[in-house]
């Protein structure tokens, strides 16, 4: 059975989109999965925005280095940690840093405040690309009511001799592991 005879129902299908990035801004995420990298000694989040207009925007992007991040535990980062976890505590009425005992897998489902930022920056083969970042972590009130900062585009670029046109698709960026 050749292609022209196939019983693909063609109007069924859904075709693909372009790929796309979420735009630069403040978003409520939810904590959709949670992995200890203990080696590297942090975790690593894979998350997925929860309210507003882009509600899901990444539930059917299986590339899901496009929308984690990562938090270390080392001593040195215990104050960025804690910045976190109270941004998780103060987003979610039925956790509480006090009594929690470190077991990751507590963190999935919980809602947390995001800050995404947009870095343009040159990949291995020398082209420039572009990929959104989460930059920052707020709790979900100040997100729902616009009470953030949110941090400046990244320009990590390196010069070229000849200037090349950015993708523009985070989809095309280097995997950051």
């Amino acid at each position: 059975m050749g292609f022209k005879n196939s019983n693909t129902n063609w109007t069924e299908v859904k075709a693909a989109g372009t790929s796309s990035m979420i735009p630069a801004g403040g978003y409520v995420a939810r904590i959709m999965a949670v992995e200890d990298v203990e080696s590297k000694e942090y975790l690593r989040f894979t998350y997925d925005i929860a309210e507003g207009e882009h509600k899901d925007f990444f539930a059917a992007d299986d590339r899901v280095y496009t929308h984690q991040f990562v938090r270390s535990y080392k001593a040195s980062a215990s104050g960025f940690m804690k910045k976190f976890l109270e941004c998780v505590e103060g987003s979610n009425d039925g956790f509480k840093l006090d009594g929690w005992d470190n077991d990751e897998s507590d963190l999935i489902g919980l809602l947390v405040g995001v800050l995404i930022q947009r870095e343009d920056y040159t990949n291995n083969d020398g082209e420039d690309r572009a990929r959104m970042n989460v930059e920052g972590f707020a709790k979900a009130d100040d997100i729902r009511n616009g009470r953030f900062k949110l941090p400046e585009p990244k320009d990590s670029r390196k010069e070229h001799d000849e200037p090349t046109e950015d993708s523009g698709s985070v989809y095309d960026a280097d995997v950051p592991f």
